[in-house]
């Protein structure tokens, strides 16, 4: 390999733009907040290589609302909520791991501070909430589906994209 300055790969990876996704949780670290609450640290992932965090924390008068939210999405995703008691628990991490949900990002705004004393503008997007579909459908999802590929989904150009009615004896082999 020869050294080229122009093929440095950024640090960040690609963000989510402004509106509503499918997406995957894909790491769910328990660890303590800022206040010394429990707290799960969520990783979440694009079909298009985009990455998030979003965090829960435990013990507000929000968070069990929060955490049953966070289940209806992934219930709504067809995925079947296991029957668990759900709370800061490893057993709450190994099932949020691995699945999909629905999710609205927001525009950063306002400022911040830099690690040299300069205040900045904010960019880019951050996570807003976990959906329900049909919170998702309202605020403008479903409308094209990607897959993990990127490819734009292509439904069946002759039945108007609805399910087909097949059985396996339909089939000639």
């Amino acid at each position: 390999m020869q050294y080229n300055r122009n093929n440095v790969s950024s640090l960040g990876g690609k963000q989510f733009e402004e509106g509503v996704h499918i997406a995957k949780i894909t790491k769910v670290e328990a660890g303590k907040s800022k206040t010394k609450k429990d707290m799960f640290k969520f990783t979440i992932e694009g079909m298009n290589g985009e990455s998030t965090n979003s965090y829960l924390v435990f013990g507000e008068q929000w968070s069990d609302s929060n955490l049953q939210r966070i289940l209806a999405s992934i219930e709504d995703n067809g995925q079947q909520i296991a029957p668990i008691d759900y709370g800061y628990n490893r057993e709450t991490v190994q099932f949020l791991t691995n699945h999909k949900v629905f999710i609205q990002m927001k525009e950063r705004i306002g400022t911040y501070v830099d690690k040299n004393g300069k205040t900045q503008n904010s960019t880019g997007t951050e996570h807003k909430a976990f959906l329900t579909h049909e919170e998702y459908i309202k605020f403008g999802g479903g409308t094209q589906q990607t897959n993990i590929q990127g490819n734009t989904a292509q439904g069946d150009p002759f039945g108007n994209s609805a399910p087909m009615n097949i059985s396996d004896e339909d089939l000639p082999f």
